[in-house]
């Protein structure tokens, strides 16, 4: 999906504002009118603003209040749908969608404050990233899939667990100066 440069987005201090990673996993969307789609981890909700406008029937959930009034915002001032849910992944989402997005905190380290919550991975870097998996499963619609972004950063043999049972293909990369960036696109 094309990068709509006349979305307007709610940026706040306190919200993972769009980077790279965002605008990757963006670049790998492919989502057709009508179909049930979640953002996990909505932020100022980019994704969700451009999902919408393609048609899609939007989810934005995100754990950070703060992310969940930035994401209503944004969709205000867009004149756009979604149904924005703060959750703790999944636990208060409820239905079945035909695609999932997910940019996991990603970066080893452990959360020390909410200002943590956008980056911090867990010492492992896939702590967060197992759990959505594994709940994952259960919320898509047969031959539903997930687009979930991933960093070499991340420890392999963890995050080769996580991906365990998932059919996986590689749909966008990116290599920065610190880091390779993939996005995967996951099925069942």
């Amino acid at each position: 999906m094309l990068r709509d440069r006349t979305i307007q987005l709610d940026i706040r201090p306190e919200v993972y504002s769009p980077a790279e990673d965002t605008y990757l996993l963006l670049s790998a969307i492919d989502v057709d009118r009508r179909e049930r789609a979640l953002e996990m981890g909505c932020g100022s909700g980019i994704i969700s603003m451009h999902m919408a406008r393609a048609g899609a029937v939007v989810t934005s959930v995100d754990v950070d209040e703060r992310a969940v009034r930035a994401t209503e915002n944004s969709a205000k001032m867009n004149g756009l749908d979604a149904r924005v849910v703060q959750s703790d992944l999944f636990t208060d989402v409820s239905g079945k969608f035909d695609l999932i997005v997910f940019n996991p905190p990603y970066l080893r380290g452990d959360v020390q404050g909410q200002e943590d919550l956008c980056w911090a991975g867990g010492e492992d870097g896939v702590r967060l990233t197992d759990r959505f998996l594994r709940q994952a499963r259960e919320r898509l619609e047969p031959g539903g899939r997930v687009l979930l972004l991933i960093s070499d950063d991340m420890d392999p043999s963890a995050l080769e667990d996580a991906l365990s049972g998932w059919r996986i293909e590689t749909v966008a990369s990116k290599t920065l100066f610190f880091e390779e960036l993939r996005v995967l696109r996951l099925t069942l």
